[in-house]
């Protein structure tokens, strides 16, 4: 798979997770993931949970739940590392990927 066609699918699976992945468990959104861009041999179950909580947390930050501020101050990063997390040019380590999770299930806005 080429980088073009890896950067596309992430975007999709970004999209997919800030829309109907609101309803959705985290589980039941990987195997609807899986079956909808067949990325079983691409992406790892671990790189899908780093997109759908990094754009779960997007969604914090566009509904002004949480400042890019506080998250870098969360995570203990600086502002570059939040924009290349949010712009998927990494993924989160698995430290980050744990604090998304507390993150996300402290603020649990898809639930309000």
């Amino acid at each position: 798979m080429t980088i073009e066609d890896q950067d596309f699918i992430m975007q999709q699976i970004k999209l997919l997770a800030k829309g109907i992945g609101a309803l959705l468990d985290i589980q039941s959104l990987k195997e609807l993931l899986k079956l909808e861009f067949a990325v079983d041999d691409d992406l790892t179950d671990r790189d899908i949970e780093s997109i759908i909580y990094t754009a779960r947390v997007e969604e914090l930050i566009e509904k002004n739940i949480l400042s890019e501020e506080e998250l870098e101050e969360y995570l203990g990063v600086s502002s570059k590392r939040v924009a290349d997390l949010k712009t998927n040019q990494d993924l989160p380590t698995e430290d980050e990927l744990q604090q998304l999770k507390a993150l996300v299930e402290e603020k649990a806005y898809w639930m309000d």
